[in-house]
């Protein structure tokens, strides 16, 4: 169903103290992993559940951090940090967020 077997095999953890991430939280943590992927930077961590109910991911690429959280309300909860500050920070819908990280990666405006 997933394109990530990453997905997948959080989706088939089955642990009982974890809960079921909802659709919106599915499908924005899919189309975080194909930006990541469409882009060819190495990510080295992978979602994890939390204890608040969402799934959430830290990425490094060179010497910027990226803490990202899919929420179940189907917003990205993140913070962005360079050299350990940090540097934005907010909770946006996928739409809006994905061409905020762009503009972080790809236009260097730290």
């Amino acid at each position: 169903m997933y394109t990530h077997p990453e997905i997948e095999e959080l989706l088939n953890s089955g642990s009982p103290f974890y809960f079921t991430p909802n659709a919106a939280m599915l499908q924005n943590a899919e189309m975080l992993l194909n930006y990541i992927d469409d882009i060819n930077l190495e990510r080295t961590s992978t979602f994890e559940f939390t204890p608040a109910e969402s799934l959430y991911l830290v990425w490094n690429a060179e010497d910027l951090e990226f803490h990202l959280e899919c929420l179940n309300d189907g917003r990205i909860l993140y913070t962005f940090r360079k050299g350990g500050y940090g540097r934005a920070n907010g909770c946006l819908t996928i739409d809006k967020f994905l061409p905020l990280l762009q503009d972080y990666l790809l236009m260097s405006i730290w």
